[in-house]
């Protein structure tokens, strides 16, 4: 299978049609065979178009005197995107597309043709006749509301840095799961299988691994466990004490839980909640991989949580919110072009109702929770202090925004709670 042809199929689902990128791709690379190389070129081409929708149409603008069609479009970025960002020859990247419009309509591959060659003998378009939020916007393909929305809590220059940060290739990090294993023999199969890694300076168990382990035999036997190193700091901020009881509202896959556990040394009690019954089967496997033993899964809407559960039961509760995720724009390529102002004047609203019904549950002298994946003060520290001024009995011990360039992390926020 031709993988430009496929990719082009599938950038117009995403862009076109509304699909979300990781849905897409899994969905061609489950119909097709590819082979190592052009599954790589077709993943690539994908996440590299979608991701710079907006800098590739800038750069075309003045090669297209008219609209054009959806497909034809997509094309032309999907080859100006191999010609800027990929080590591909020129004449290979320009005959394939005009093969694969010959394939969808002859008449258009000459246009195509031209197009491309006339890109190839200018200058990439110029930002100098763009404003400074026009500027962030076209160069880091972000939708300009949403960078509007970004500079009203952050400044110019730290929006670049988060903007920047998203655009880089980002590492997976581990986190070691001490219920079945030791840093320390990790580090060791790490090294004899020669796979490089960095150790975190943030967590205690987390690692940064320069290659894919989702096949390697520590992920199979639950020794380690897909984890950014932001989320595996809310446990760490949490810090169980063995024999606790804790609700864990919105705990789908189930990531959080299983660190709390093993933090706990499978003792005392964890109830992971979820609203979507698809998703309880999910975190069963992974709680079975992982060795997770104390966890009770329970189908609970969390806006409706204290109507299943007496005042006062829990040592900790935790809010890993519904949010935004504008912390994780860097791998989570299409969000930006799906989340809209209103969607998040929604969502909070929504994590209001949540806290506004499982505040109570949490003992006197125990630990409230919240956290998220976003960076928008009003999802996150105005959240928090509309909260506190309706009730008095909590104080804050821990409150931090994780920016994504501080330590190559998503973008999270964390604050933990006492009720007095």
């Amino acid at each position: 299978m031709n993988p430009r042809k496929l990719a082009l199929d599938a950038i117009g689902k995403i862009l076109n049609k509304g699909g979300y990128s990781n849905i897409v791709i899994n969905e061609y690379l489950n119909k097709y065979e590819f082979n190592e190389e052009d599954r790589k070129l077709f993943t690539k081409l994908v996440l590299g178009t979608v991701e710079k929708k907006l800098t590739l149409k800038y750069y075309l603008e003045p090669f297209l005197k008219k609209k054009q069609k959806s497909w034809v479009l997509n094309l032309l970025m999907m080859s100006i995107y191999q010609l800027i960002e990929l080590n591909i020859p020129d004449y290979a990247v320009v005959n394939e597309a005009v093969e694969i419009a010959r394939l969808k309509d002859h008449y258009v591959a000459s246009f195509v043709n031209a197009v491309l060659r006339n890109f190839l003998r200018n200058d990439l378009r110029s930002f100098d006749n763009l404003n400074e939020i026009e500027t962030l916007s076209i160069k880091y393909s972000y939708p300009l509301w949403l960078v509007t929305y970004f500079l009203k809590d952050y400044d110019y220059e730290v929006v670049e840095k988060i903007f920047q940060e998203f655009d880089k290739v980002k590492n997976d990090a581990i986190r070691v799961n001490t219920l079945k294993t030791t840093k320390d023999e990790v580090i060791k199969i790490l090294e004899e299988n020669n796979i490089r890694f960095e150790e975190s300076i943030i967590v205690e168990n987390g690692l940064v691994v320069k290659e894919s382990l989702v096949n390697h035999k520590l992920f199979k036997e639950g020794k380690i466990i897909i984890q950014d190193l932001a989320s595996q700091l809310v446990s760490e901020i949490i810090d169980p004490k063995e024999g606790s009881i804790i609700l864990d509202l919105c705990s789908a896959p189930g990531v959080k839980a299983s660190h709390l556990a093993s933090l706990m040394n499978n003792t005392g009690e964890i109830y992971a909640c979820d609203i979507y019954k698809h998703k309880l089967k999910l975190m069963e496997e992974n709680f079975n991989r992982l060795g997770v033993k104390n966890v009770n899964i329970q189908l609970i809407d969390a806006r409706k949580v204290k109507d299943f559960v007496k005042e006062e039961s829990f040592d900790y509760v935790v809010a890993d919110l519904p949010c935004s995720g504008l912390g994780v724009l860097g791998h989570k390529v299409d969000l930006k072009y799906h989340i809209t102002y209103k969607a998040i004047s929604e969502i909070i609203k929504l994590q209001k109702e949540i806290l506004e019904s499982s505040y109570m549950l949490v003992k006197k002298g125990g630990f409230f929770i919240i956290s998220t994946c976003t960076l928008n003060k009003l999802e996150n520290e105005k959240q928090v202090e509309a909260f506190l001024e309706n009730h008095p009995e909590f104080e804050i011990v821990y409150q931090k925004t994780i920016m994504p360039y501080e330590f190559h992390t998503d973008g999270f926020y964390i604050c933990k709670l006492r009720r007095l």
